[in-house]
């Protein structure tokens, strides 16, 4: 069964209304103790979509060079990612980013098991940037 973008979007707010904000036509977030996190179709996937969250400033790690270092062998092992990527925006925070099939969000437990694994993927990236002071 293949989803679309706008019904999975429609099956996210009937699940967690509370916790739902919509972004624009194409993307929205829920919020989570981790703070919101980001779904926005993926360009050229209609089947796709771009699950992101922001972990932290950059500016509030002071040995920021060698967290970032840390964050790129993350990404290089996928050990501390959970198969997402960590980069750091234009905003200079970093985010973790990873594109998901919408079949994959729409099964039962599916939209969950990913809210829960990227809380747990942010909370663990905070928790390793104390190393960094």
């Amino acid at each position: 069964m293949t989803t679309s973008f706008p019904e999975f979007m429609k099956m996210a707010q009937e699940r967690h209304p509370k916790a739902f904000a919509k972004g624009g036509q194409d993307a929205f977030s829920l919020a989570t103790e981790a703070g919101p996190i980001e779904f926005i179709h993926a360009a050229g996937d209609p089947a796709g979509a771009i699950v992101r969250a922001r972990v932290l400033k950059m500016e509030d790690v002071p040995r920021a060079d060698d967290f970032a270092k840390s964050a790129l062998a993350g990404n290089f092992f996928w050990g501390g990612t959970r198969g997402a990527t960590l980069s750091i925006g234009a905003d200079d925070a970093l985010w973790l980013t990873e594109c998901r099939p919408l079949d994959e969000l729409t099964f039962e437990g599916g939209l969950e098991q990913c809210l829960d694994d990227f809380s747990s993927t942010v909370f663990d990236w905070r928790e390793r940037s104390a190393l960094y002071e």
